[in-house]
């Protein structure tokens, strides 16, 4: 495949990306796909042929991004607690980057059949490597007697669901507040510090 060619399968790929996190599967057509890029509806057909098809790579590309980010090569020179705090952090950041991406999921999952085989098959792939090597981990770390004895899976259930809240939040707290984007940032911010804090309080074994 050629530089140009690569290139506008890539322009398609960016602006349906855009578009269904925007509008959902529903709400989108290959005809405005195409308006957005700069290009005939042909072309989109030619690289992926069909919308559903188009919007399987998207919603793939999205949760595949997400999973990897709990998968960051560890620093064998920091702690297991300053290891754990950055793989929060990411992945609150990554989150930060796409703020429109949990709700997107949520009403696909909701709206959308082909999601739910989508979600097994991805999750099937990433997670489970995930699950044995964090588990490694914690393991190590109970038997040290630094945290309490929690599962990989509670654990990574807890950082996702706190990392998550304050984005699909978001159109309710500005409802109550007037909001600027920096308060935003700095919002985020806070949110950020209180939930590394709150995954390690959380972990730590309480000595008397």
């Amino acid at each position: 495949m050629t530089k140009l060619k690569e290139g506008m399968e890539l322009s398609i790929l960016n602006a349906a990306e855009e578009l269904f996190t925007e509008k959902g599967f529903n709400g989108v057509s290959t005809t405005e796909i195409a308006l957005k890029v700069g290009c005939n509806q042909a072309l989109i057909h030619y690289y992926y042929r069909t919308k559903a098809n188009l919007f399987q790579k998207v919603f793939e590309n999205k949760l595949r991004y997400l999973m990897s980010i709990f998968d960051i090569r560890e620093d064998n020179s920091l702690s297991f607690e300053d290891n754990l705090k950055i793989r929060i952090e990411s992945h609150f950041d990554a989150i930060a980057k796409n703020p429109k991406l949990p709700m997107f999921i949520l009403n696909e999952i909701k709206n959308n059949p082909i999601t739910n085989e989508l979600i097994r098959q991805t999750y099937k792939d990433n997670i489970p490597n995930l699950i044995i090597n964090l588990e490694k981990e914690l393991s190590l770390e109970i038997k040290a007697g630094r945290i309490r004895d929690i599962s990989a899976f509670d654990l990574m259930v807890n950082i996702t669901s706190l990392n998550i809240f304050p984005f699909l939040s978001l159109p309710i707290i500005e409802q109550f507040y007037t909001m600027d984007e920096e308060m935003t940032k700095v919002m985020f911010g806070n949110r950020k510090h209180e939930i590394v804090t709150t995954i390690l309080n959380s972990i730590r074994v309480i000595k008397d």
